[in-house]
């Protein structure tokens, strides 16, 4: 498999764990707004990244 999917699909791992502990840790929106923010637009991001990777090398799917 291609490396690029596997470092993707590695950065939307850590990125959901990384989230998902925030969370946890700061249950019903406690927190700081800008971090949990923050955290969500990194889990979206790599997500995109994912789906670019996707559109662009279709051959490899």
């Amino acid at each position: 498999m291609d490396t690029e999917y596997q470092k993707l699909l590695q950065s939307i791992e850590v990125a959901e764990d990384t989230k998902r502990r925030f969370v946890r840790a700061n249950p019903n929106g406690s927190g700081d707004t800008q971090e949990r923010r923050r955290l969500y637009d990194q889990v979206e991001q790599a997500r995109r990244a994912l789906r670019d990777y996707k559109r662009h090398n279709p051959h490899l799917f």
